[in-house]
C-alpha cells in the first residue's frame, strides 16, 4: 500500500513540477500541434466562409439569412485565431524573438475561441442531430491535442463542459442519458488530457537524459577526465580552427610540448595516486599560467599548449617553479619545446611532434630547459621519420648491406673472425651509418626487423662460403635488448643455422653490456638457451655502461668486448693501460676472452698483446668492408687465414 501511495505521489509530483527542459520541450511540442491544427481549423473555416458567402450571393433559403450572417462572422472569428495561432507557432519554431507568455495567451485565447464556436454552433444549430457534434469536435482539438497543466485542462474542460450543458439545457431539458454521457465524455477528455501530457513529458525526459549523456560523453571527449584540462582530441580540432583563422596571426603563435623529467621515479616512491594529484595539479597550475591560451594533457606527464609568444619563456620560467616547488626529494627537471607555425594549414598533429622532438633534444643539453625546433632539428626530425617509414622497403628490397669488419689474433695479427655490420644504402640519403638509423629503430621498436635481416643475410654468405670452399670466418652478430621482446632469437637463430646447414661455431652472438644493465630473467634465459644451443656469447662495449661488474657476476659469457672508448687518448691518459691491463687479468681469472676495439696504432697493438688481450679490432687491421672486399682480400693473401677451418655444407636443413 504504501509503495503505491509513493508511486502515486511521485507520478503527482512529476507531472506538476517539470525541469525547464521538460517545459521547453512541451512549449515546443504545443508549437508543433498548433501548426497543424490551427492550419487545419484555418482552412476550414476558410472553405466555409466560402460557401456561406456563396449562399449568401445566390439569396440560398435553405438556411434564413440572419442565421448565416451570424454564423458568417463565427467563422470569421475562428479564422482570425487559427491565423494568429499560426503566426505565433511558426516564429516560435523557427527562433524568432516571441514572449512566451504571450505565446501561452494566444494558445488559451484560440482554444477559447475554438471552444466557445463549437458550443455557438452546437446551440444555434438547425439540426438537432447536430447540436453535440461541433462542440465534441472542437474541444477534442483545443484540449486534447495541446499539451496542458492538469489543472488548467480540469478548468479548462469543466468551463467549457458546464457551458455547453447550461445552453443545451436552455433549449431542451437534459435527459438523464445526456447528462451521464456528458460526464462519461468530460472524463474521457481529462483522462485523455492527463494521458497525452504524461506521454510528452515520459518522452520529454527521454530525450532529456540523452541529452546529458551526450553532453556529458562531449564533455569526456573534450576534457582530460584526470587533470581536467583539454583532451588531444578537442585541442586539435580548436588548435586548427585557430590556425585556419584568418583574424589571427599564426607568426606570433607556439605550440609547446612539456615534459616533467624523472617523473618515473616519483611514481615509485610515492605511489601512482599521489603521481596523479601531482598531474592534477600541474595541470592546474599550467591552465592558470597560460589562462587565455589552449591548454591540453598530451599523455603521462606531458602538457602541449598552443599560446601566443609573448612573455612565453617568462611563463615557462613560472610554471616550472610552481610545480617543481613542492618537491625536493625526488629530482624532477620541467622541459618545454616550442615549435612556431608557418602556415595556416599546419597539422597540430605535426606541430606537436615537432614540439615534443624539440623538447626530447633539451635532455641532450645540461642546463636547458627550453629549445626551440629548428633547420637542424627538421632535418633530424624528416630523416627520423623517413627512417621508420621505409625501413620495410629497405629489407625487402636489399638496401641494406652487410659490411664486415675484421678480428685477428693479437699473438700473430692472423684473421680469426668478422663482426657483421649494417649499411642503408639509400637512392635518397646515400650511404647511411649504423648511427644515424639503430637508435631510431630502437626507439620506435623496429630494431628487430633490421637485426633478423642481418642474422639471414650472414647465414646466407657463410651457406656461399662453404659452397665455394673458402675458409670459413666466424662471424659475429648483434641483438638489441628490444630483440628479445619482439621476437625469439634464439628460435630465429637457429632456425636460421638449420636452413642453412652451417655449423654454431660460426655465429658469435653478442649482446651490448648496456642491454643487460639490469637484471632480466627473460633475456637471462634466452641466454643461457643460446649457449646451451652451442652458440659461443659475447658481451660487448664493455665499460660503456654503468654496471659492467654486475653483468660478469650474474650473466655467462665467453668472450669479452672492451670498449673502444678505452684507447681515447692511449698515450695521453696515464690511467688508461692500468685499467685495461686489470680488465684483461680480471676476465682471464673468471675464464673469459678478451677482444679490445678500437685498435688504430702499432703502440696499442703491442700493449694489449703485451697483456694478454686475445683478439683485436679497428682500423689498423681493416675497416668495416662489403663481402666481395673481404673475400678478394683474404684470396689475394691480404690476410693470414690459416687459423680457419674450410668446412663443406652439412646434409641438414633446406635452401627456403
Amino acid at each position: 500500500m504504501g509503495k503505491n501511495f509513493n508511486r502515486f505521489k511521485h507520478f503527482i509530483r512529476s507531472s506538476l513540477f517539470l525541469s525547464p527542459y521538460v517545459k521547453n520541450y512541451i512549449l515546443l511540442s504545443n508549437a508543433r500541434s498548433g501548426i497543424h491544427i490551427s492550419g487545419l481549423i484555418a482552412l476550414l473555416e476558410i472553405w466555409m466562409i466560402v460557401s456561406m458567402v456563396i449562399r449568401i450571393a445566390t439569396s440560398d433559403t435553405t438556411f434564413p439569412m440572419p442565421w448565416m450572417i451570424r454564423h458568417l462572422c463565427a467563422y470569421f472569428l475562428l479564422l482570425l485565431n487559427a491565423l494568429l495561432m499560426l503566426w505565433y507557432c511558426f516564429h516560435f519554431l523557427h527562433g524568432d524573438e516571441v514572449n512566451k507568455r504571450i505565446g501561452k495567451a494566444i494558445k488559451i485565447i484560440f482554444c477559447i475561441a475554438s471552444v466557445s464556436f463549437g458550443i455557438y454552433i452546437s446551440y444555434t444549430s438547425i439540426n438537432p442531430r447536430g447540436q453535440g457534434f461541433a462542440f465534441f469536435t472542437m474541444e477534442l482539438f483545443a484540449m486534447c491535442i495541446f499539451v496542458w497543466h492538469p489543472i488548467g485542462s480540469i478548468a479548462l474542460l469543466s468551463g467549457s463542459f458546464a457551458f455547453y450543458l447550461f445552453f443545451q439545457n436552455k433549449l431542451e431539458p437534459l435527459s438523464l442519458s445526456m447528462q451521464i454521457n456528458s460526464f462519461t465524455a468530460w472524463v474521457a477528455m481529462v483522462l485523455i488530457t492527463f494521458n497525452n501530457r504524461h506521454q510528452r513529458r515520459i518522452q520529454a525526459e527521454k530525450d532529456e537524459n540523452l541529452e546529458k549523456l551526450n553532453s556529458y560523453l562531449k564533455f569526456k571527449s573534450q576534457v582530460d577526465e584526470l587533470t581536467g584540462v583539454f583532451s588531444m582530441t578537442y585541442f586539435r580540432k580548436k588548435a586548427m580552427e585557430i590556425l585556419q583563422n584568418e583574424d589571427v596571426d599564426i607568426s606570433d603563435l607556439c605550440f609547446v610540448f612539456t615534459n616533467i623529467e624523472n617523473f618515473a621515479n616519483y611514481n615509485e616512491k610515492y605511489g601512482f595516486s599521489t603521481g596523479n594529484i601531482f598531474l592534477r595539479r600541474t595541470g592546474q597550475i599550467i591552465k592558470d599560467i597560460f589562462e587565455d591560451d589552449l591548454v591540453a594533457r598530451f599523455s603521462d606527464d606531458h602538457f602541449v599548449i598552443l599560446c601566443h609568444s609573448n612573455d612565453l619563456e617568462k611563463k615557462l620560467d613560472a610554471a616550472k617553479n610552481k610545480i617543481l616547488l613542492s618537491e625536493s626529494f625526488v629530482q624532477l627537471a620541467f622541459k618545454a619545446g616550442i615549435y612556431r607555425p608557418t602556415e595556416r594549414l599546419t597539422s597540430p598533429i605535426n606541430a606537436c611532434d615537432y614540439a615534443r622532438y624539440a623538447c626530447n633534444n633539451v635532455g641532450k643539453h645540461f642546463g636547458f630547459d627550453i629549445a626551440e625546433y629548428d633547420d637542424a632539428m627538421a632535418k633530424e626530425f624528416r630523416l627520423k621519420q623517413y627512417i621508420i617509414n621505409n625501413i620495410d622497403n629497405a629489407v625487402q628490397n636489399n638496401l641494406i648491406e652487410i659490411y664486415y669488419q675484421p678480428v685477428v689474433l693479437a699473438e700473430n695479427g692472423k684473421l680469426c673472425g668478422v663482426e657483421a655490420l649494417a649499411r642503408w644504402n639509400d637512392p635518397e640519403y646515400g650511404l647511411l651509418q649504423p648511427a644515424s638509423f639503430v637508435p631510431i629503430l630502437e626507439e620506435y621498436h623496429q630494431i628487430h626487423k633490421l637485426d633478423m635481416y642481418v642474422m639471414e643475410n650472414v647465414c646466407r654468405d657463410i651457406y656461399n662460403a662453404y659452397n665455394l670452399g673458402l675458409p670459413i670466418t666466424p662471424v659475429s652478430v648483434n641483438f638489441s635488448r628490444l630483440d628479445f621482446e619482439l621476437f625469439s632469437p634464439v628460435a630465429e637463430l637457429n632456425r636460421c643455422v638449420e636452413t642453412y646447414g652451417i655449423s654454431k661455431q660460426d655465429i658469435h652472438v653478442e649482446i651490448t653490456e648496456s642491454a643487460i644493465a639490469s637484471t632480466d630473467t627473460k633475456l637471462m634465459e634466452a641466454m643461457n638457451a643460446f649457449r646451451n644451443c652451442g652458440f659461443s656469447l659475447w658481451l660487448d662495449d664493455f665499460g660503456s655502461g654503468y654496471s659492467g661488474l654486475n653483468v660478469l657476476k650474474d650473466f655467462n659469457f665467453d668472450m669479452m668486448k672492451i670498449d673502444m672508448l678505452f684507447l681515447n687518448k692511449f698515450s695521453e691518459n696515464s690511467k688508461t693501460q692500468p685499467i685495461l691491463s686489470s680488465i684483461v687479468s680480471l676476465a682471464d681469472k673468471i675464464g673469459m676472452q678478451t677482444l679490445t676495439e678500437g685498435v688504430e696504432t702499432e703502440e696499442m697493438r703491442e700493449f694489449l698483446k703485451s697483456i694478454g688481450c686475445q683478439r683485436l679490432q679497428g682500423f689498423l687491421f681493416g675497416k668495416p668492408m662489403p663481402k666481395d672486399e673481404l673475400m678478394r682480400k683474404i684470396q689475394d693473401g691480404t690476410y693470414d687465414t690459416s687459423v680457419l677451418a674450410v668446412r663443406k655444407r652439412g646434409d641438414k636443413g633446406q635452401i627456403g
